[in-house]
């Protein structure tokens, strides 16, 4: 799992993806080096649902 690649070239400002409990550290670890997002962890049963938001917007949504 390579979770940097997607919040490098992500288009959008808000992305979601589900990983193993295991996964979740690597994810955590992803979080250092991409400072310009910020991360939710939701762990259920057998998986974890991760939702990052970039703190800043990528495109300005108001026309400005």
């Amino acid at each position: 799992m390579e979770v940097g690649w997607y919040l490098r070239f992500a288009k959008a400002d808000r992305v979601e993806a589900q990983v193993s409990l295991k996964g979740v550290a690597q994810v955590r670890h992803a979080m250092h080096i991409h400072t310009d997002w910020e991360l939710e962890v939701e762990e259920l049963d057998d998986h974890a649902v991760t939702r990052f938001k970039r703190k800043q917007p990528r495109f300005d949504k108001d026309g400005e």
